[in-house]
């Protein structure tokens, strides 16, 4: 039978990929983010309304000695997760990511979708010349080449039969289209604006293709993408149902007459574009303790714009079971005194 043989996590904000140096660089735009929410109740707020609440205490952390700090202990947890996934030597990689307006739009947006294709394209971010040093680093961290993903198709339908059998109503995919494009929103919730998206060539989505690019070390293994829809109302999971699907997940792997060795892998989160301190640690706690119940019940209120990605570890987590995650890597990243900035953490399940 087959054997789940670790999990691994990390962050996928660009401050994953960019040194200190270049954290003020990439935080000027910050002002315009128009998907700001303010915890603990997290009304959705202009970067003037933040700026004039903020614990004055962040601006101790906004010089470049801090983020270079905290951009080379980022980079020694990538790198440490990088070698435990080589040491690990998968079969094939289960994972979890989420889609913001790459590939799903509201002419069809399913809250879980399955892909099973042979292969999935990555297409490098398109690159242009008038775009800051940091904006270019950080489009390189998801592909630098165009290239076909293997795929466990029939792996993927497998998945797919089992989780409708647990009573998982998926979605799926078999093949990619030439070009994505739509609208996003107006919604409930934080969103209350369109989004709009001109139709483009895209490939894999960076949640998926930030594991691939920075800690799969090279390596092609063949994989399941699992999308979830953590980011866009109405019909976003919710922190139960993100875990309750990976424990079905494990159910299926468990039960599969296969004597591969799977790998689970998430990227995403953990809070932004408002640095949540709060909400980052408690999901943490849970996920090292493996407390199911704690992670089922975060508290939908401040899972908002993208911290909602944090359920990408809640599915992980489901799909590891009772095994505790050891959390390799958390720096609070504020980039800006108004508090903006990203939660990064790096964890592995043995």
């Amino acid at each position: 039978m087959a054997r789940i043989v670790g999990g691994f996590s990390s962050s996928h904000t660009p401050l994953m990929s960019l040194p200190g140096e270049l954290w003020g660089e990439y935080a000027r735009n910050d002002a315009n983010i128009r998907d700001l929410v303010q915890p603990p109740d997290c009304k959705r707020v202009t970067y003037q309304q933040l700026l004039a609440s903020a614990d004055p205490a962040i601006a101790k952390a906004i010089n470049v000695e801090t983020f270079r700090r905290r951009g080379e202990a980022i980079q020694k947890g990538l790198n440490e997760l990088q070698h435990r996934f080589e040491e690990t030597t998968p079969d094939v990689v289960v994972m979890f990511g989420d889609d913001q307006e790459e590939v799903f739009f509201y002419d069809n947006y399913p809250t879980i979708n399955v892909y099973w294709g042979e292969t999935y394209r990555m297409l490098p971010r398109p690159l242009r010349p008038d775009m800051t040093e940091a904006a270019k680093i950080s489009a390189l961290a998801y592909g630098t080449e165009e290239r076909d993903y293997p795929v466990d198709a029939a792996l993927g339908i497998y998945l797919i039969g089992s989780l409708i059998d647990q009573d998982f109503d998926v979605a799926h995919s078999r093949y990619q289209k030439g070009e994505y494009g739509g609208t996003v929103g107006p919604a409930n919730w934080y969103l209350d604006h369109q989004r709009n998206t001109a139709p483009r060539p895209f490939g894999l989505a960076h949640a998926f293709a930030f594991p691939i690019c920075r800690w799969f070390g090279g390596r092609s293994i063949p994989m399941v993408p699992i999308s979830i829809n953590t980011c866009y109302p109405p019909n976003w999971i919710s922190p139960r149902r993100a875990y309750a699907l990976g424990r079905a997940v494990r159910k299926a792997l468990e039960a599969w007459s296969s004597d591969k060795r799977v790998a689970i892998v998430t990227s995403g989160g953990l809070s932004h574009f408002v640095v949540d301190e709060d909400l980052d640690r408690a999901a943490l706690k849970a996920l090292a303790e493996a407390d199911g119940e704690a992670l089922s019940s975060l508290p939908r209120t401040r899972l908002q714009s993208a911290t909602t990605e944090i359920l990408n570890w809640v599915a992980a987590a489901g799909a590891m079971g009772d095994t505790r995650m050891e959390v390799l890597t958390y720096e609070a990243g504020y980039r800006t005194v108004a508090g903006t900035g990203c939660g990064c953490a790096v964890g592995h399940w043995h």
